[in-house]
Parts: C-alpha cells; sequence; structure tokens
C-alpha cells in the first residue's frame, strides 16, 4: 500500500458521496492506495451511504463520536495501512492524477509536506461566500501555480484540506492537537516545521471545492476562528509571524484605531453592513454591485472576529493590554 487517504466527514452525506467517487476513480493502480472515511458523529446515515458504494480500491468506514477535524483525521492515521498519510476535506473534487501526484512528491523525500492546491468547484452555488473563497484561498493556490518554488510555506498556514506527509513525521510532530476545533492544521503545522519538515507545492494535485457555505456560516466562522487564534497565539506564542493574529501588529494604527471602536458593537457594524451584503446577493451579477457586496462581507467578518478576541481579552500586538 503505497497511500492512504483519509477523509473526515460530518453530516454532508452527499457531498462526502462525491468526494469518495472521484477517488474511487483515480489513475493510479488500485491495488496501491486505500481510502478511509471517517464518520465524525453523523446523524444524516452518512456511514450507511458510503457503504453502498462500489470501490475500486481498499475502502473503509470508520465510525466514533464527534471529535472535530483533529480527531476524526488522528483517527484516520491510526488506521492507516500506508505509510504514506494524504488528508481530504469531505468537499473535494479530486481530478484523476491526483494521488499519483502527491505519491511523487515523496519519493526520495521522506521530510516533505506536500501542499495541492484547492480552487472552487465551478458547480459551487453562487454566492458572497464563494466569492470570498476564490479571492482568498482560490487566488493564493493560483499564485503558487504561477511560482510554485514552495518559498514562504511555511510562513502561511498549513491546511490539510489536500496535503499529504508520512505517518512518521505526524508521529514525530505529535499528531493533531484534538483542543483544536479550528486551526488545527495551523498549530500541527507549527510543530512540523519546527522538526524542519520541509514544504512541498504539487500542482498537479488539484481538488475543486465545492463550497455551500453562506454569509451567516462565514460570520459564524469567524467566531469560532477567533477562539482558536487565541488559543494558538497562547500556546506559540514564539510564532508571532503565523496566526491571523498577527496580521493585527501590521496594519496602520488609525485602522486598528477603527477596527477596535467598530468591534466593540459588531451588531451595530452590521447594521451599516448587512443591507451591502443582502445587495450584494441579490445583484451578484452585477461586478459592481458585487465587489462592495464581498468587501462589506469581509470587513464583518474582521469586526465579528475581533470582536471575539477582544473578548477573550487578548493583547494586540504593539498596542497595551486589551
Amino acid at each position: 500500500m503505497d497511500i492512504s487517504v483519509i477523509v473526515p466527514t460530518f453530516n454532508r452525506r452527499e457531498m462526502v458521496k462525491r468526494t469518495v467517487d472521484t477517488l474511487f476513480q483515480q489513475n493510479y493502480p488500485s491495488a496501491s492506495y486505500e481510502v478511509i472515511v471517517v464518520v465524525d458523529g453523523s446523524e444524516d446515515g452518512t456511514a450507511e451511504a458510503i457503504r453502498g458504494l462500489r470501490p475500486c480500491c481498499r475502502f473503509r468506514v470508520i465510525e466514533q463520536a464527534n471529535r472535530g477535524l483533529a480527531g476524526a483525521r488522528n483517527a484516520g492515521a491510526r488506521v492507516a495501512e500506508a505509510d504514506l498519510l494524504l488528508f481530504l476535506d469531505d468537499d473535494m473534487l479530486c481530478v484523476p492524477e491526483l494521488v499519483e501526484a502527491h505519491v511523487a512528491a515523496h519519493r526520495d523525500a521522506p521530510r516533505t509536506i506536500g501542499f495541492g492546491c484547492i480552487f472552487l468547484s465551478p458547480e459551487s452555488p453562487p454566492s458572497l461566500a464563494a466569492e470570498c473563497f476564490n479571492r482568498e484561498i482560490g487566488a493564493f493556490y493560483l499564485s503558487q501555480k504561477h511560482s510554485p518554488s514552495g518559498a514562504g510555506q511555511e510562513e502561511i498556514e498549513c491546511v490539510f484540506g489536500n496535503s499529504s506527509l508520512s505517518r512518521d513525521l505526524l508521529i514525530e510532530a505529535g499528531w493533531f492537537d484534538e483542543s483544536f476545533r479550528m486551526r488545527e492544521d495551523l498549530e500541527l503545522g507549527v510543530r512540523l516545521f519546527k522538526n524542519r519538515a520541509r514544504p512541498c507545492y504539487v500542482d498537479r494535485a488539484v481538488a475543486y471545492q465545492y463550497y455551500q457555505k453562506t454569509s451567516a456560516d462565514l460570520i459564524r466562522d469567524a467566531e469560532a476562528f477567533a477562539v482558536a487564534d487565541v488559543m494558538f497565539a497562547r500556546k506559540h506564542p514564539e510564532a508571532g509571524s503565523r496566526g491571523q493574529l498577527s496580521s493585527l501588529g501590521r496594519t496602520p494604527r488609525w485602522k486598528r484605531t477603527v477596527r477596535r471602536i467598530a468591534a466593540v458593537s459588531p451588531a451595530a457594524a452590521d447594521l451599516v453592513l448587512a443591507p451591502v451584503c443582502r445587495l450584494g446577493e441579490a445583484f451578484f451579477h452585477v461586478p459592481v454591485i458585487r465587489n462592495m457586496g464581498v468587501r462589506a462581507l469581509q470587513m464583518r467578518r474582521r469586526i465579528h472576529w475581533f470582536h471575539k478576541v477582544l473578548a477573550l481579552g487578548m493583547k494586540q500586538p504593539d498596542t497595551d493590554t486589551v
């Protein structure tokens, strides 16, 4: 077995079926890879549905009580047969050469972390949330595709939505920290790079994310990310250049002041910005209005994120204690 593909999932029955189906259509020898789906406390019949699929390779379904992405990834890694592990999110539609590309990236490179690229699936319903994804995550991977040197990879957030590494490297780093419900991959990345793991951009390992989140989902995620960012900063105070909190110290003082004032009452900011978001959704086909909506949504996310950071009593870089 050359590689074990681990797909955690939670209450996304139809989506994970599509993801797994693309893994059954890989142009890699079927006897040389396995797919492990970890059903992390789903209550929508996911396990029964995917057990009914017709695999072309070894295929296992693991069920457990909900432990979050970190716990699900650890569970899959512990039962994997291969020394090489590939972690995929459950909404990734994979190109046929994805598995082969990840395997090739690790030949004669035992301390490599292979980062495949993630782009927005054209099948995703159009929305401001999907547009934010396209301009943020998608834009990053597009820039890497044009300049795939791998330089600076460890300075960004490690994303394990389409990434591979050896089991030995994961064990050496101490597995995913299951106390993190968000940023678990960023946190593991810090420990991996401390152990001199080497990033490698795998440009042929393309996964298209089917994005269904709404603007409201992104606002809720922003607050959850804030909790994880504070946890990260407290666990790794030496990692000052990584994580969302580090960006506060790099913005102009006047902008930090305005953001702090707005963060005192995110509900008041929403009164102004939420109507712009609704307008952007309603007239998504009009570029100018769509751009206004995206900017308003990005501002709302930052304000809600910062409000939660302040509520948790974190210090701002280069400022007094909040």
